[in-house]
């Protein structure tokens, strides 16, 4: 405990141990001008650190070194300091992600906040950094602090950012895949009970075949054959027509709905014209935009884009109707030449037993080249389907690895288990510190936002009552401290507390927080430092009550030069 008035020298006092412990050096000229180097001595898992800070000619230079175990290392940026405090400390900082997006690592500068309340503006807010460029920052040292997964990962965002680029590649294979299937399934069936038909007729057609060129009959046997595939011709020849004749009736069908939708959209128009023509009028609507006939605006919006998706829908229907109606036209101008060719084979007298044989083998093997190709067709269609289908499993594979990268933090289940601990201690310390008008019903949401009834800190804060947000910042930070404590293996065993403002602040509410907070810390093996102006804390046999030993012109100081450094007697 530092106990003096104000103007002792108290605050450079706390100000130099946390800079010793990486914080950004915020030291009047005086001191600057007149002081070398701060020296920390502490111990980390019962070793002995020396920690020693050089006090530039400006608070903007950076100077140290750290003696760990007979281990000396020299640090000239805060980044390389943290990095090694960190280290020796056996804590890992984790890839974080900056305000611009960028990466970005914690530094003892934006962890010690959640330890140490600096004297005005610490005092303000539950967490107050000179330097938050991490996003969430509050958040992600609390979750640092407690050894739990940051809630923006630097590896996770790569990672979203590579699966995002790897969905649109995909997604394009997949609309390319798409095309290639949509056109080789054009005037296909793939349907099973086809494909055994299929199968079926070209058996049928192979045995005829060899039937054919195993007869002792060639001319009965030939003839027989193109009687036959005459009478298939003739039955192929009917269902092709029918099946053009409904293809005809339906695009004249699809013509006649689209002309009346047509005249419904040309409707439509014409009452969004009388609309304007009536809101044109003062006497209907006076005022601009009078909103008289809003309803029917947002109805004739909505009608004209359910029109136009009808249009839409009748287009492409028409389009494969009518390619359908192409293809349906050229085979049945194949199979007109083909009946042709048995029709004049069979009629033909001059045409010998050979030469019908020829003809109903080329005929025969024709169908089978025909059977087989379309069973080619159906094969390659089906292999695409199993292209599109892998493409279309992979792309699902991607967009839940994106889910599960997008959802970091929101189903942590240790972050939630803390949070309802933060919750619960907050409101005890509340307690203890008698903090009024302010409810007791604690919300902490997931970037550490601590809100009272609904209302925040700052909210609480904005109408005057300083007393109040003090409270809170105390209550959040002993909150924090004894969840903290709770793991004997955690390094930052310490709070430092630099002068809260006592006039603010009952002499009795303060006492007993500070009579809990020392009750918590040695119950957990911690530490608490503290500054004070007004209120002389009652100290015991393992504390330490660090007063002024330096005589100055009108008060004891902290700071001075060894000639004015006061006995024991005269500190007393």
């Amino acid at each position: 405990m530092l106990f003096a008035p104000n103007g002792s020298g108290k605050t450079p006092v706390i100000r130099g141990l946390a800079s010793t412990l990486g914080f950004p050096n915020k030291f009047r000229n005086d001191i600057l001008e007149k002081c070398k180097a701060v020296v920390l001595h502490a111990e980390s898992d019962g070793k002995p650190l020396t920690i020693r800070r050089i006090v530039g000619a400006t608070n903007t230079e950076f100077y140290a070194t750290i003696d760990f175990e007979g281990e000396q290392t020299e640090h000239h940026s805060e980044g390389s300091f943290s990095a090694e405090l960190f280290k020796l400390l056996g804590l890992k900082p984790p890839r974080l992600v900056s305000n611009k997006g960028g990466e970005a690592q914690p530094y003892i500068s934006t962890l010690l906040p959640v330890f140490y309340l600096i004297q005005g503006y610490g005092y303000s807010a539950a967490y107050k950094s000179p330097n938050p460029f991490i996003e969430d920052q509050f958040a992600e040292m609390v979750r640092f602090a407690f050894g739990l997964n940051p809630k923006h990962s630097y590896e996770v965002k790569k990672d979203l950012m590579d699966e995002k680029s790897a969905l649109e590649a995909q997604t394009r294979r997949i609309v390319g895949a798409q095309r290639v299937l949509e056109y080789q399934s054009r005037g296909i069936d793939d349907g099973q009970a086809h494909q055994e038909v299929l199968q079926r007729t070209a058996e049928d057609l192979t045995g005829q075949i060899n039937a054919l060129r195993a007869s002792v009959d060639a001319k009965g046997t030939a003839s027989s054959a193109l009687t036959d595939m005459l009478r298939q011709k003739d039955v192929q020849i009917r269902a092709k027509q029918l099946e053009l004749f409904d293809l005809q009736n339906r695009v004249a069908g699809i013509e006649t709905i689209r002309a009346e939708i047509d005249g419904e959209v040309k409707t439509l128009g014409l009452n969004e014209e009388a609309r304007r023509v009536f809101t044109s009028f003062q006497e209907i609507c006076r005022v601009p935009n009078c909103g008289l006939f809003l309803g029917s605006t947002e109805s004739y919006g909505k009608s004209l884009l359910y029109l136009k998706d009808q249009i839409k829908d009748l287009e492409r229907n028409s389009l494969r109707a009518e390619i359908r109606a192409e293809q349906l036209q050229e085979r049945l101008e194949e199979l007109s030449v083909e009946r042709k060719t048995l029709a004049d084979s069979l009629d033909s007298p001059s045409a010998s037993g050979v030469d019908q044989l020829v003809t109903a083998v080329q005929a025969l093997t024709k169908q089978l080249v025909d059977v087989q190709s379309e069973l080619g067709r159906i094969a390659a269609l089906k292999n695409e389907q199993s292209k599109l289908f892998k493409l279309e499993r992979e792309r699902d594979r991607i967009q839940d690895r994106i889910d599960e990268l997008s959802n970091t933090g929101r189903a942590d289940n240790d972050f939630k288990k803390l949070r309802l601990t933060l919750r619960e201690l907050t409101v005890k310390w509340m307690q203890t510190l008698v903090t009024q008008n302010v409810s007791t019903n604690v919300d902490i949401d997931l970037n550490l936002r601590f809100t009272f009834g609904g209302e925040t800190i700052e909210t609480i804060g904005s109408g005057g009552t300083s007393s109040t947000t003090i409270r809170l910042v105390l209550a959040i930070h002993a909150a924090l401290f004894e969840a903290y404590l709770s793991d004997k293996s955690r390094p930052f065993r310490f709070l430092i507390l630099d002068t809260p403002k006592q006039e603010e602040l009952h002499t009795a509410d303060l006492a007993q927080y500070l009579k809990e907070l020392e009750r918590m810390c040695e119950a957990n093996d911690g530490q608490l430092i503290f500054s004070s102006t007004g209120y002389d804390h009652p100290t015991g046999p393992k504390d330490e009550r660090w007063l002024p030993a330096y005589r100055g012109p009108d008060k004891p100081m902290y700071l001075g030069k060894l000639d004015d450094l006061m006995t024991e007697s005269e500190q007393a």
